[in-house]
C-alpha cells in the first residue's frame, strides 16, 4: 500500500509535471514513464533526452532513450537492462 500510494502523490505528479503531455497518452506509456521516474528521479526526467523526445511526441525514439539508464555504479547492471527493456516493450 505504501509503494502505491507513493506512485500517486509522488511519481505519477513528478511525471505529468515534467511530461505533460502524458495526460493524453496511452496508460501504458504512462505507466512506462512513471515507473522510470521512481527508478531515477524527477530531476533526472527533467534533465533528460527522454523528457524531449515524450515532449515532441517522438515516440519511436522513447525506447532508446529509456535503454541508456542502465549503468549503476559505473557498469551496466542486468537488473536495470531488464527494467528498461520492460519499460520499452510498453511505450
Amino acid at each position: 500500500r505504501l509503494l502505491v500510494r507513493q506512485i500517486e502523490t509522488v511519481y505519477l505528479p513528478a511525471a505529468l509535471r515534467q511530461c505533460p503531455t502524458l495526460a493524453d497518452e496511452a496508460p501504458e506509456r504512462l505507466a512506462a514513464i512513471v515507473d522510470w521516474t521512481f527508478n531515477l528521479g524527477e530531476g533526472r526526467l527533467r534533465a533528460s533526452t527522454l523528457r524531449q523526445r515524450i515532449e515532441t511526441g517522438d515516440w519511436n525514439a522513447v525506447p532508446a532513450e529509456l535503454r541508456k539508464w542502465v549503468r549503476g555504479g559505473g557498469r551496466v547492471l542486468p537488473g536495470l537492462v531488464a527494467r528498461r527493456e520492460a519499460e520499452a516493450a510498453l511505450v
